[in-house]
């Protein structure tokens, strides 16, 4: 959403170990990001916009885990807040409003559960209306012991999936609004290769094909999902350069252009933007470069709606670095301005 003078405003999660500033209000004006507004959040680790209203919705990523809603003013980048509720379990790391914006899904890594919740216009927040409770386990003893569901993605206004990285699977839920349930469809899950670690999914912008990145093995797994209710992957690429391994590296976000022509993955530990070019069609893509972004541990980033800039969430360095993106060539180019955020895990523009 943009206001009526046209400029754009971005709001920023962070984790608030020492401070109390979590959420945070920005104007982007040119190369930089000037600050409006501030709200103390406990540890709002991550953001979603409602597709119609300027309201955020943050989780809470807390052992009491809780979800909490705002307004944003767009002539000045107010914060205010409306309305907090628990979201049912413990650790919700992602949050996700759904396409027609009454629903709201969020994912529970330390609980190993997904949530249903409520959003009205005015920003209520009601739930959990339901809680699913995940399965399963993977190889990798120190990360998959049990089930620690990541993010979750509506594929259709129906169709929820669900990256599990503790079972290495993709859960996937339908939505059922007459009695306000996320309905299991057990055959529909895609399994992924053992120690994956699947993390976040990202939508092609037209056409029925997704694109799953895996954590722990630092890979992007391609996903048909022509029929939602039984995806296939078509393919798995890595997030690295040619003869990198993942052992110090794992991967984080994963973003489509707006164009529908790229796709970007950010690799930490490696410290670096992967790009990939969609070829013929939106299922066949081929990785063509490995940006470092100039931070260190870049668990986020927000792809502006111009296309032409990249905002990346430096965790680990307490920064926010934009990045220029030429369409016609494909050439990401790191800039030097950079915004101090302590430990900015989250942009999202409004």
């Amino acid at each position: 959403m943009v206001d009526e003078s046209g400029r754009d405003l971005a709001v920023v999660g962070s984790y608030t170990e020492t401070e109390d500033t979590g959420l945070t209000s920005y104007r982007i004006d040119g190369e930089s990001l000037d600050r409006c507004d501030a709200a103390e959040e406990r540890d709002p680790s991550f953001l979603d916009v409602h597709p119609s209203e300027p309201i955020l919705v943050a989780v809470n990523e807390r052992e009491e885990g809780s979800a909490v809603s705002y307004w944003i003013d767009l002539a000045s980048g107010r914060l205010s807040r409306l309305n907090r509720t628990a979201t049912g379990d413990a650790g919700p790391c992602h949050v996700t409003i759904g396409p027609c914006g009454e629903y709201v899904v969020v994912a529970h890594y330390a609980g190993g559960s997904t949530a249903l919740m409520s959003l009205g216009t005015d920003g209520a927040l009601d739930g959990p209306l339901d809680l699913r409770r995940h399965e399963g386990s993977g190889p990798r003893g120190d990360r998959q012991a049990s089930p620690h569901p990541h993010s979750a993605q509506f594929v259709t206004d129906s169709i929820v999936y669900v990256p599990d990285l503790g079972a290495d699977r993709v859960a996937v839920y339908e939505l059922d609004r007459d009695d306000d349930r996320l309905c299991p469809l057990p055959d529909a899950a895609i399994g992924c290769r053992p120690g994956a670690g699947p993390r976040h999914f990202a939508v092609h912008p037209t056409a029925p094909i997704g694109y799953l990145v895996n954590e722990l093995n630092a890979t992007l797994s391609v996903v048909d999902f022509a029929d939602p209710q039984r995806p296939t992957v078509v393919d798995t690429l890595s997030t690295l350069p040619d003869g990198v391994e993942a052992t110090d590296t794992i991967a984080a976000d994963v973003h489509v252009h707006p164009s529908g022509e790229y796709l970007f993955a950010s690799n930490r530990g490696h410290d670096s933007l992967a790009m990939f070019r969609i070829r013929t069609s939106p299922e066949k893509v081929v990785r063509e470069a490995v940006t470092p972004t100039g931070g260190r541990w870049p668990r986020n980033f927000a792809i502006h709606p111009d296309g032409e800039r990249i905002f990346v969430c430096h965790q680990h360095s307490n920064d926010v670095i934009q990045c220029a993106f030429n369409v016609g060539t494909g050439e990401l180019r790191r800039k030097e301005v950079r915004t101090k955020i302590v430990a900015p895990t989250c942009l999202q523009f409004i």
